[in-house]
């Protein structure tokens, strides 16, 4: 799984429908996204993050350019979204100073004597 990130131009987001939920409207089985978080800075701007389910970053990339294509209407505000190029999911969680005990979710057995 690779994580993509943009910063959408606040010019390209449109009244109505909230981005996040235009993608999940829009999104296909071959985009294969599995979770997306989406933020909006004070400028107007969002932060999207896709998380994609590709096993290679170019192919995660396109895909995720196409979702959001699909998501937006054509404007040149569009051409404006900052791309990040995509990281697999353990490299973004290292960057973030995560150690491998951290990546796993806790035991639902009771703690043994």
């Amino acid at each position: 799984m690779f994580l993509v990130t943009a910063r959408v131009p606040a010019r390209a987001l449109t009244a109505g429908e909230a981005l996040d939920d235009r993608i999940r409207r829009v999104v296909t089985s071959e985009d294969r996204l599995e979770h997306l978080h989406l933020s909006l800075a004070a400028d107007g701007d969002a932060q999207l993050v896709l998380f994609l389910g590709h096993v290679d970053a170019a192919r995660t990339e396109e895909a995720a350019v196409l979702l959001v294509a699909r998501a937006l209407r054509p404007s040149p505000a569009t051409t404006a979204i900052v791309w990040e190029p995509a990281v697999p999911l353990p490299l973004a969680m290292e960057r973030l100073g995560l150690v491998p005990a951290d990546r796993e979710l806790p035991s639902q057995d009771p703690d043994s004597p």
